[in-house]
């Protein structure tokens, strides 16, 4: 598969679980994968007022990440992370030296707190503002779409959503 995957979507809708599974499939299937999070390629504080979420430097780490998981032998990979707008699918897009496919992932607002509030990684006030960002996210990834596709994951099992991350991703490989 020649383009790389990019599973964006909110904070709570399963990107990085999601993205582990169809890791997971791809080493079955001997594509040679390699598995990038830009939340942890940005994790630097502080974030420039110009680039608050820090979409530089997640494309400018993700570019050497990716060189030397190539280097390594990947030839495939999957990148958990919110893409916003057309500037940050250009970004992906230099870092990674090719085309991405945007899977968005979606879910209900009352769905995705519940994930949040389960997964127990924030609290007080920082949990209150994930949430809200999660709703405000939600609704802006659908209202300026970047996406290749979509997928809602409400009330579904990571297994059947990386069946259907990965059936798309190989369609569009092979179109």
């Amino acid at each position: 598969m020649p383009a790389s995957l990019v599973l964006s979507g909110p904070p709570g809708v399963g990107k990085t679980s999601v993205g582990w599974r169809v890791f997971d499939r791809c080493t079955d299937l001997d594509v040679k994968p390699a598995f990038a999070d830009l939340d942890l390629l940005g994790a630097a504080w502080p974030a420039p007022d110009d680039d608050p979420h820090q979409s530089r430097l997640k494309a400018t780490n993700l570019a050497a990440v990716w060189s030397n998981y190539r280097r390594a032998g990947s030839r495939s990979l999957i990148i958990a992370g919110v893409v916003e707008n057309l500037l940050e699918r250009r970004q992906l897009e230099d870092a990674t030296g090719g085309p991405v496919m945007i899977c968005r992932l979606d879910a209900p607002d009352t769905e995705l707190a519940q994930r949040i509030h389960g997964r127990a990684r924030e609290t007080g006030t920082g949990l209150a503002q994930l949430v809200a960002r999660a709703a405000e996210l939600s609704a802006q990834l659908i209202a300026e779409d970047v996406s290749d596709h979509s997928i809602n994951t409400a009330a579904r099992t990571i297994d059947d959503i990386a069946d259907e991350v990965l059936t798309r991703w190989q369609a569009d490989a092979l179109s």
